[in-house]
């Protein structure tokens, strides 16, 4: 059995992920978007990526949210933008850290992205004080990493001095707290599908879990 220890693309749109949509874009609709970045973009930088992609070769930008689940755990909505191209459809053209097929993509018009970061929308789909923990120290390190001027920066951000240990004992909380959330993590079985999100089942998917 492989065991999930990250936010994947959701099998399908459950009860506590329709909570969540209906929290940012009432009665939303996401949609399944191929993930088709190229090699020379740097990771998650959708932002960046979109808008020369626009200018290169036409279309427009869409704005809304990907959509992510560890299930069992918690659900997640992180800012997101793909491209429209000019024939039509939609496609995710930015890299991801983890080997990602579809993403769910919720697009919202009321959404703005104006150079700052946007922190993602966590939402814990059980009551347990682990999980609560573990998903606060990702608004901490958010806070932190854009506090002042960093809000509006992008790539690798090196923090020194106070605000270095500061990082390192949000890590440590988030580790600590991981630690209870290890025995609630999910199981897939090699027939159920990937978490990659191609719609393959895992045994015959191409990318490897555990």
């Amino acid at each position: 059995m492989a065991v999930l220890h990250r936010p994947v693309t959701p099998a399908e749109i459950t009860s506590s992920l329709r909570a969540l949509i209906d929290e940012l874009v009432p009665c939303g609709q996401p949609l399944l978007v191929d993930v088709a970045p190229k090699e020379d973009a740097s990771a998650n930088d959708c932002f960046l990526h979109v808008p020369k992609r626009v200018t290169a070769d036409g279309g427009e930008q869409v704005l809304g949210w990907s959509l992510w689940e560890l299930p069992g755990i918690f659900v997640e909505a992180e800012a997101h933008t793909v491209w429209r191209p000019p024939d039509g459809g939609l496609l995710d053209i930015a890299p991801k850290n983890a080997e990602t097929a579809r993403v769910f993509f919720l697009p919202d018009p009321s959404l703005r992205y104006e150079g700052r970061q946007i922190n993602s929308v966590r939402r814990a789909v059980v009551a347990d004080a682990y999980v609560q923990a573990y998903l606060h120290t990702f608004t901490e390190e958010f806070e932190l990493m854009n506090r002042g001027e960093r809000a509006g920066q992008f790539g690798e951000i090196a923090l020194r001095g106070e605000e270095a240990a500061e990082y390192h004992r949000i890590q440590e909380r988030r580790a600590r707290a991981f630690l209870g959330v290890i025995p609630r993590l999910p199981r897939v079985g090699p027939y159920l599908p990937c978490p990659c999100g191609s719609g393959k089942k895992l045994k015959w998917c191409h990318k490897v879990w555990g």
